[in-house]
């Protein structure tokens, strides 16, 4: 019986130079976003500001400016309004507040 050679436990492994490449599709084109801030109208002392998104539009985000009425006021409120998913409010304790809405639409 003939013994076998032991082979190397790594071997070169030799690749074709020239490997056939797969593309994927490009994806379809995809419309721009562009930002818009929506400014709300300045509240009352202690009244409510909004600002509504634009039709063709969705809220993304928003803020407030603030104009305390003396130490110690606050911003009671700065969010999206749950009834209506385009409007972000703001309301402050005493003093006046300017609700901004933060809205992207499609070019």
């Amino acid at each position: 019986m003939r013994a076998r050679k032991a082979l190397p436990l790594a071997l070169p492994l030799a690749l074709p130079l020239a490997l056939p490449l797969v593309l994927a599709a490009a994806p379809a084109a995809v419309a721009a976003e562009t930002t818009v801030v929506v400014t709300g109208a300045k509240s009352a002392p202690a009244g409510w500001s909004t600002a509504t998104c634009p039709a063709h539009s969705h809220l993304t985000g928003g803020g407030y400016a603030f104009a305390p009425a003396g130490p110690g006021d606050t911003v009671l409120v700065n969010a999206p309004v749950p009834s209506d998913p385009g409007t972000w409010s703001a309301r402050a304790e005493h003093g006046v507040v300017t609700a901004y809405a933060l809205c992207e639409t499609e070019d």
